[in-house]
Parts: C-alpha cells; structure tokens; sequence
C-alpha cells in the first residue's frame, strides 16, 4: 500500500491506500479496485466487510454498502437484514478473539459512501483519549499519525483471524 497526504477540512491525513486518489474510496471497495489490508472478512452482493484502509487499529473493521447510498435509511430490507446479522458476528468475532471488549458503531449520512465504522475500544485509547465517540476522530488521527509497517501488519494479522472466527462461528439469530 502506498501512502498519500490528503487535505481535508483544513487537517493533513494520511490514507493507506493503493492509489493516488478515488473519488469514492466505498465505491472502489465495492467494486474490487482497493483491495483493504488483509483483504475482504465477508463479501455479498449488498455488502462488504474489511479492516478500514485509513487507520491501522487490529479489529477496526467497516462494512460498506455496494450501492452509491450515504443513509441506512435508503437501504433496502434485504441490505439491513444482512448487515445486521453481519454486525453480530463481526463483533463476536472480534470479542472472541480478545482484541476488544467494547464496540462502539458509527454510521454518518455526511460521508459520500454508506458504511459502518466497528470500532474497538482498547485500553490504549481509554488511557489516551477516555471513553465515548467523541475520542473517536482523535483516535483514529493518532492511529494514522503514528502508524508503523508493524501496525499494519497487526490490522491484517487480525483481519485473518477474524475472517476464520467469523465463519467458524454458527452462530443463531
């Protein structure tokens, strides 16, 4: 992956990705032409999970919708059935395997592409940044700032045993 610096909303961020610049970074997700770290957990035809591509955190995973929506409210029943039940094992997944105790899930209508941030709560970001979405955004910058080839290889290390604890489990709903 190579690395690219970014204005937005007057910050320098980095982004991990594996081209200059997408004009939808879901969109390429969707489509297969960014391939996140570790590659995909769960792909369908509505939806699908990965590590994020911009922030290095084991178990930080996103689920993105195929359409071009930006709101879970204009998904279709089919698409939020799906998603929920992925959330499920996607969290239980990443419970499991003692990379989080908490989850926090974020979905905003001002991001261009429809997903939906399973963000782990570790003891670094409590210590750090305390509890609550609030620190999110802080963390993640953090996350980004301080990012070393080791963390990255943390996040796909993780994506590949959440991937084999995601479809181990069989689990009921």
């Amino acid at each position: 992956m190579g690395t690219v610096i970014m204005e937005k909303e007057n910050t320098q961020q980095i982004y991990s990705v594996e081209a200059d610049s997408y004009d939808c970074i879901g969109c390429a997700i969707a489509k297969g032409e960014l391939t996140p770290p570790g590659g995909t957990i769960y792909e369908s035809r509505n939806i699908v999970l990965a590590a994020d591509p911009e922030v290095p955190i084991p178990g930080f995973l996103i689920i993105t919708g195929r359409r071009h929506v930006n709101s879970f409210s204009m998904l279709y029943k089919e698409e939020w059935l799906e998603i929920g039940e992925v959330i499920s094992k996607a969290e239980r997944a990443i419970k499991n395997l003692g990379l989080a105790q908490e989850i926090t899930l974020v979905q905003e209508e001002r991001s261009k592409h429809f997903h939906i941030w399973i963000f782990p709560t570790k003891d670094w970001m409590i210590e750090k940044f305390g509890r609550g979405v609030s620190s999110l955004r802080d963390i993640s910058r953090y996350a980004m700032e301080n990012a070393t080839g080791s963390d990255w290889e943390e996040v796909e290390e993780a994506v590949r045993e959440i991937r084999a604890e995601f479809y181990k489990g069989n689990y009921e709903y």
